[in-house]
């Protein structure tokens, strides 16, 4: 009998009936349907077959009617007859294609109509011999882009984004709590933990006497869609979400040495051992052995770096980047912390992509504790629907003075700001002449297009905009977006530079597929003394909550809350852009 599908399988039936639409140059909103329903499922927790027992499939946020039924007939036979029917007109290989960063569905159809690729090997060997620069609308440029692409998504195989892996174990961890009481410790380790940018597989770790309980108890959990091995101490399984995840359990005496060890990086791990030698230890996840053979216990993480003499490293930091150097001479950073953030300033309302309004988003925002945020909606270069203007910024400013007065009204100090996050053309101009951003209270500029520029040509448009003196930040810098395409070729020391010479901002953008800048672009920026922000880039109120993937990606780069200007309470923030403004900077 063969086994049920799990949700990670049924989104990928939906995903591919998207993809294939939108390959053959479907109604984009069936496209759309379609890809949202895939991912939603993805996303959940539990089987789909425990949504429909208790009928409540329509309640899952994308799945309307007709998605249900069709979630109906998967579960019952294992298929979807339209997934079928698109199967035989566009082959698995061909919608594979469209994992190739900056190969989207036109080119991936003339690909598959004009020279046969009808999979990736098929490309790799096109570029190869040189076919596709010969090929109407690609050429030589476009070759090399492909098969920087084609590198690019080796390099990011099986690798989820950290928004995605931290709810999965976040979930698993609520789950076997639940499951299993015994269990005194329960945590995520490895690269999670450490908040890189991408996850590979889910490692988890928990303490108890009853080490048999705990792994029987979490082979048992509804996420599990597959067991993949069960002992006494460890355990792995196959999620509903396609991610592995693995279990060690440890007694309770071992918790803060198998946390450190397990945590990483190999190379914090290997100088760590190097510090515990010298000592005259060996130290692994059991504890600090000595050379008679006794053996010192760590039950806290913190015991583990005290029995070297250092404090506790936190664990963004560990990746052998003079973190344990900083520790022995007391000069770790205190690095932000969520509750510092008093600010959102960059996010989008009804007037441009977004999908609330500005009052709804400023009541979100409110209600998560800030004091004041900036809606920063897209400039019209994009086409983005209903992009900003001169007439429409005069008009939004309307509102968000009303929204303003509304605050006022009921006596909260919240306070939104007017901005726009407006485009650098690919000649380095921005988008809206300086008298539609001179009356704003922010402006972001941000790159969106020509990304591919030579390195070269690409900075020097960048730095245009750090030196326009209406600009206040430079929003996502590099454009990377992660397991899709790589950031602009960038002279990044000139940008930093520039940045803190000019008193310009960086971003840390917290979007789950941007982080960008980058933990290590976030070190060096602080180095040269420039400030950042960091902000959630929020199309929708529940998007707000990407800010703390940017926090955390701020921690990784050695942040401390003063060097993010969002923490600062609101008049020190506006006394500091006016005091960096067209006036202050000679304009």
């Amino acid at each position: 009998m063969a086994e049920p599908l799990s949700n990670r399988d049924i989104a990928d039936l939906f995903l591919g009936v998207a993809a294939r639409m939108e390959i053959l140059g479907e109604d984009k909103f069936r496209v759309l349907a379609y890809r949202r329903a895939g991912e939603a499922i993805a996303d959940l927790p539990m089987p789909l077959a425990d949504y429909r027992a208790r009928q409540a499939l329509e309640e899952i946020p994308g799945i309307g009617k007709t998605i249900a039924e069709k979630i109906a007939t998967i579960l019952d036979t294992g298929r979807l007859p339209l997934a079928d029917q698109l199967r035989a007109q566009v082959p698995d290989g061909v919608v594979d294609l469209l994992r190739v960063p900056d190969l989207g569905p036109s080119r991936a159809a003339r690909l598959y109509r004009e020279l046969g690729i009808a999979s990736l090997d098929d490309l790799r060997a096109a570029v190869e011999a040189g076919k596709l620069k010969d090929l109407k609308g690609f050429g030589a440029k476009s070759e090399e882009r492909v098969r920087a692409g084609l590198t690019a998504l080796v390099d990011s195989e099986r690798r989820v984004l950290l928004s995605q892996a931290l709810a999965a174990a976040e979930g698993l961890i609520a789950a076997l709590r639940q499951a299993c009481p015994v269990a005194s410790q329960i945590a995520y380790t490895g690269s999670l933990r450490r908040a890189r940018p991408t996850i590979g597989d889910l490692d988890l770790l928990a303490a108890a006497d009853d080490t048999t309980a705990v792994t029987g108890a979490f082979i048992a959990l509804p996420q599990a869609a597959r067991v993949l091995g069960h002992g006494d101490v460890k355990a792995s399984v196959l999620l509903h979400n396609g991610m592995r995840a693995d279990l060690l359990v440890v007694t309770p005496r071992r918790w803060g040495s198998a946390l450190q060890h397990f945590t990483g990086s190999r190379e914090h791990n290997i100088h760590f051992r190097e510090l515990a030698k010298a000592r005259g230890y060996t130290f692994s996840e059991q504890g600090f052995a000595r050379d008679d053979g006794t053996l010192i216990e760590c039950a806290a993480e913190e015991q583990v770096y005290a029995t070297l003499g250092l404090p506790w490293i936190p664990p963004e930091l560990r990746e052998n980047a003079g973190e344990l150097e900083a520790a022995a001479a007391g000069r770790l950073p205190v690095l932000v912390e969520q509750h510092d953030v008093r600010a959102d300033l960059h996010m989008h309302s009804r007037w441009s992509d977004g999908r609330a309004s500005i009052a709804e988003m400023a009541a979100a925002a409110e209600a998560r504790g800030h004091q004041y945020i900036a809606i920063t909606d897209h400039s019209a270069y994009l086409g983005v629907t209903g992009g900003m203007d001169v007439a429409r910024l005069r008009e939004q400013a309307a509102e968000v003075a009303a929204v303003n007065a509304s605050f006022e009204r009921r006596g909260s100090p919240f306070r939104v700001l007017h901005g726009v996050e407006v485009d650098i053309t690919p000649d380095g101009e921005l988008a809206l002449p300086d008298e539609a951003l001179a009356p704003l209270d922010l402006v972001i500029a941000s790159l969106h297009v020509s990304l591919r520029q030579p390195r070269e040509q690409v900075t020097a448009r960048l730095l245009r905009a750090i030196n326009n003196p209406h600009v206040d930040v430079i929003g996502h810098p590099t454009g990377r977006i992660l397991n899709h395409r790589p950031g602009a070729d960038l002279d990044m020391e000139a940008i930093f530079t520039a940045a803190a010479s000019r008193g310009t901002l960086l971003e840390i953008n917290s979007g789950p597929d941007r982080l960008d800048l980058d933990a290590g672009h976030v070190r060096r920026a602080l180095e040269l003394g420039v400030n950042l922000t960091i902000n959630s880039d929020a199309h929708h109120p529940n998007d707000l909550a990407w800010q703390h993937l940017g926090v955390l990606t701020a921690r990784r780069g050695w942040a401390s809350a003063a060097r993010i200007v969002n923490t600062w309470p609101l008049d020190r923030l506006l006394a500091w852009l006016r005091g960096r403004g067209p006036a202050a900077l000679g304009s």
